[in-house]
């Protein structure tokens, strides 16, 4: 039983004239409104309001107030980013309110009904701070509305640095306010002038490729005179591997980033965490991250496992190369998350030992398989098979 005190949740849209008529009647009716300065000054018009820019401080102002019938305004839809949620929860936990959420009109559906374009096959993402996730939709989808905070130049540095400097631009500000503006742009273009915290952009890449791909050609990445780890290789790893959408990932002893890239395209909206003690092999792996379009890989020079130590935990670890520290590596990554699924490549057989015993001495019980490959070339009119060295890969970890 409820003790009859009505909170509605109130999506205020944007601009009072984007309200519908229930959230219209909702805070007509309110004995107390309570939401941000902005909205206040909006919708409040004398009444009694109390100012609350975060959910805990909403949920403190309903809990006060005491209110028989409480609007809680919150900006857009109450279903798209919102605080909505937190809100709702808090109170509804509380068994003393009878809580409504009044749905509102989201900023990305005003956005593209003012540009004549459908949303149902885009991504909308917000990107209120930095949000290293922007590129991985970028390259995925292709429309993307993107809330933005103050930091539009930042989003386009990002975007620019993944080698997506050229695409088009469509950007609204305040939208729904008498100052809204609509124009369009390119990504290199958006740091030239300064954007309101009220913006929303419209990004489109007529190239988005949503495939997540292992083993890709070798010829596809710039090597120099790094080791790579070739394609057939790079594929069994990652069945090895296994990682999920949102994992975070080590590459250690990047090299040319091959492995690095292949993880951020299957991780896409997770995070890799690379590194090479060779400025080379750095320069390179950025390089590789730049011409595939990968915005969630972090490149650092450095040595394991000193450079793990300011790392987020991880759930997949590929282990190319230690100079000589494989099981001070192993110990560490284990340490950070004993979950943690890893994979290891060795040309050596005494390396492929190593391999197998750092994992079984910390309680894992290590899978190895030798990979021979060749690949064919045409010779004469005929196809031959050049073999590559034979390499042996060894597994182990919490997903088996």
């Amino acid at each position: 039983m409820t003790s009859g005190r009505r909170v509605d949740i109130v999506g205020a849209g944007l601009g009072p004239k984007t309200l519908t008529r229930e959230a219209a009647d909702s805070i007509a009716q309110a004995d107390l409104l309570v939401g941000s300065p902005r909205l206040l000054a909006e919708h409040a018009c004398g009444r009694a309001a109390v100012a609350a820019s975060l959910p805990a401080e909403a949920v403190a102002a309903v809990r006060r107030g005491g209110a028989a019938h409480t609007a809680v305004l919150m900006s857009g839809d109450v279903g798209f980013h919102s605080g909505a949620a937190k809100v709702w929860a808090a109170l509804r936990d509380d068994g003393g309110y009878d809580v409504r959420l009044l749905p509102g009109v989201a900023a990305p559906v005003l956005f593209a009904a003012r540009l004549g374009v459908p949303w149902e096959n885009s991504s909308l993402v917000s990107c209120h701070g930095l949000d290293g996730g922007l590129v991985s939709r970028v390259r995925r989808c292709r429309r993307v509305f993107a809330l933005t905070g103050r930091n539009v130049p930042a989003l386009a540095a990002q975007l620019i640095d993944a080698g997506y400097g050229g695409l088009a631009v469509h950007f609204g500000q305040n939208l729904g306010l008498p100052s809204e503006s609509i124009g369009e742009t390119t990504v290199e273009r958006l740091p030239e002038r300064a954007w309101p915290s009220l913006t929303v952009l419209l990004i489109e890449n007529p190239k988005a490729d949503a495939r997540v791909r292992s083993g890709l050609p070798d010829d596809r990445f710039l090597r120099g005179q790094k080791p790579m780890t070739k394609a057939a290789v790079r594929a069994l790893v990652l069945s090895r591997l296994a990682p999920r959408p949102t994992d975070v990932c080590y590459d250690i002893g990047c090299g040319t980033g091959s492995v690095t890239v292949e993880l951020a395209l299957a991780a896409y909206d997770g995070q890799v965490w690379a590194v090479d003690k060779d400025p080379e092999a750095i320069a390179l792996t950025k390089a590789n991250c730049r011409n595939f379009h990968i915005g969630n890989a972090t490149v650092v020079q450095g040595l394991a496992p000193a450079a793990l130590a300011a790392w987020p935990p991880p759930d997949t670890v590929f282990i190319g190369g230690t100079a000589g520290g494989l099981e001070a590596v192993v110990a560490a990554v284990l340490g950070r998350n004993p979950a943690a699924q890893i994979a290891i490549t060795a040309i050596a057989v005494e390396s492929a030992a190593r391999a197998l015993a750092a994992l079984a001495d910390r309680g894992l019980e290590p899978q190895i398989t030798q990979l021979t490959a060749a690949d064919g070339r045409s010779v004469g009119g005929l196809h031959l098979l050049f073999g590559h060295n034979p390499v042996a890969v060894v597994s182990g970890g919490g997903r088996g």
